[in-house]
């Protein structure tokens, strides 16, 4: 289909040299362009993340520090040794200076052995008890060398995460030190390493939530974090609520989770696929524009010739292409021009030249097929006169004179049943001249004598049988056949002669009429039959096998 038209050629080669590498430059451009925002948004978010941890990490490692130093105190020992819940100033000075620079991020109190608040750091109510038969407080009593951390279990305390450490003296517990830390603190932690467009969430190691900013409690993150983990799925896998990264808190069986927002989330890929199929869409209407004004002004002088081209075709070579221009196709359509006018005076000389050839040749050639005749017949009729009387020149003259008539009648086609009545008188004569030494038959369908023929084409070949085919044989015979063979009128004469000469079978053959004596009538026939029918028909020649030869003479079926 495309080949079929030059605009559709063009636009197919502009879509494969403008459209095809545009949209396959701009699939490979997003694709990069994502890949490489990917990996850059990718490393700031691990850098993130790395840099919460260790901020958490260290904050809790002070954390750690400050209660062991609150464990191991004089003061604190001396207090909790007592078992008096009544502080002095002594203790509290201990306190607030020991935790001097943890105070912003958290707050530590510190419980007697039976969980019973003494002394703390916390500006508002801190809790007055703790169970010590469970909770951090028996975790911290199980493992009196760690630090034990966990979520803070008791729904009316604020804080989030909770720190304790047993305070041991002769392997006898005496006393708890507890740090908490609740939203604000963990938020004032975070704050350094962390903006407010993350989505921030930390996990104790049961992946249960223990701190979630804003942005991350409005989408749940915790819960599609863990539900994702219990189907097996990848966790760092881009999602419609963006892309989330997880580490350890050190040794704490905690974790932070960073999440950001998909910088490529599908609106923003159908948004440039969108931007990349507009400028497809606009290259592809130019492309038409361009097509269509380029097909139009290289294909106009082309239409112009192709058009005078199938009227030259048809046989009017006067058209000519109307061109203008300076390129290689007007002058393609000033060859043309040129090429048609000499064609068209060559054809006008030639078909001159051949009409006079062809009045010229068939008049010459039946000029001389009646002379040649008549002098034969008139010999004849001298002899004749001498040895029989005057009974036969009655009938030769007679014959001869019907012959005569049509001879030099201006008729140069009749019908074959004429053709056939002129052979007959043309007999008649032949078996005066040589006393009835031959027979002669003819057969032909009825349906066929009303078939068009040159005149005087039957007569020469006839003459030729008797002449040549019968010459110094008495009792010869003479037989001519005619029928209608797939549309061709083929007439056959045949003779039980001498039969014709190699040589002369050969010169038909090759259709090299040589005007040799003897046989100018055969070969006039045959020139005359070509020139009005073509070289498909003419005469053939050939010996038959149980002697005598056979002249057939081919033409076309034609009637009025």
């Amino acid at each position: 289909m495309i080949r079929k038209s030059f605009k559709r050629e063009l636009l197919t080669a502009f879509i494969l040299v403008a459209i095809l590498p545009l949209l396959i430059s701009g699939i490979f451009l997003i694709r990069a362009f994502r890949a490489r925002i990917s990996q850059n948004y990718e490393k700031l978010a691990l850098s993130q993340i790395q840099a919460a941890a260790s901020e958490l990490d260290s904050k809790i490692s002070i954390f750690k520090y400050d209660m062991n130093a609150l464990a191991s105190d004089e003061v604190i020992l001396e207090m909790l040794g007592k078992n008096n819940p009544l502080t002095g100033s002594r203790s509290y000075r201990r306190l607030f200076t020991l935790t001097t620079d943890l105070r912003d991020y958290g707050d530590f109190t510190v419980y007697d052995a039976d969980g019973n608040s003494l002394i703390s750091t916390s500006s508002g109510d801190a809790l007055s008890s703790m169970p010590t038969y469970f909770g951090i407080l028996k975790e911290a009593l199980d493992t009196p060398d760690k630090i034990a951390i966990r979520k803070t279990q008791d729904y009316e305390d604020p804080s989030l995460i909770q720190m304790a450490c047993a305070v041991m003296k002769n392997r006898a517990c005496i006393g708890y030190v507890v740090a908490s830390l609740d939203a604000d603190n963990i938020s004032s932690i975070l704050s350094s390493t962390t903006d407010s467009s993350l989505k921030i969430v930390i996990l104790d190691e049961y992946w249960d939530q223990i701190y979630s900013n804003e942005r991350a409690k409005s989408d749940n993150v915790a819960w599609d974090l863990r539900n994702r983990r219990l189907n097996g799925m990848d966790l760092t896998q881009p999602t419609e609520s963006g892309i989330f990264f997880i580490r350890e808190i050190g040794d704490t069986k905690l974790s932070v989770v960073i999440g950001k927002e998909n910088l490529f989330t599908a609106d923003v890929t159908k948004t440039m696929a969108r931007v990349m199929l507009l400028m497809a869409a606009v290259s592809m209407f130019l492309c038409l524009l361009v097509a269509e004004a380029m097909s139009a002004y290289l294909t106009m002088p082309i239409r112009k010739l192709s058009k005078a081209m199938k009227k030259a075709e048809s046989g009017d070579l006067s058209a000519r292409v109307d061109t203008n221009r300076k390129d290689e196709l007007g002058q393609l359509g000033r060859n043309y021009n040129k090429m048609a006018g000499e064609l068209q005076n060559y054809m006008e000389l030639e078909i001159q030249k051949q009409k006079e050839l062809d009045e010229r040749t068939i008049a010459m050639m039946q000029a001389q097929l009646n002379p040649h005749f008549l002098y034969n017949t008139l010999d004849t009729m001298k002899w004749t006169a001498k040895t029989k009387g005057v009974p036969e020149i009655a009938t030769l003259s007679s014959s001869l004179a019907i012959i005569l008539r049509m001879a030099i009648s201006g008729k140069k086609f009749v019908k074959l049943e004429d053709e056939i009545n002129l052979v007959n008188y043309y007999i008649t004569i032949q078996k005066i001249r040589f006393s009835g030494n031959f027979s002669f038959d003819i057969e032909v369908p009825i349906e066929l004598e009303d078939c068009i023929v040159p005149k005087l084409i039957l007569q020469p070949v006839v003459e030729n049988a008797i002449v040549h085919g019968l010459r110094d044989k008495a009792g010869g015979q003479v037989f001519v056949n005619i029928y209608d063979n797939e549309g061709t009128l083929t007439i056959e004469v045949s003779d039980d002669g001498v039969g014709i000469a190699d040589e002369e079978i050969k010169r038909i053959e090759e259709r090299n009429h040589k005007q040799e004596e003897g046989h100018l009538g055969l070969y006039n026939v045959d020139t005359i039959i070509r020139l009005y029918y073509g070289d498909d028909y003419g005469i053939r020649a050939r010996r038959l096998p149980e002697g005598g030869s056979m002249i057939t003479v081919l033409l076309p079926v034609k009637r009025d």
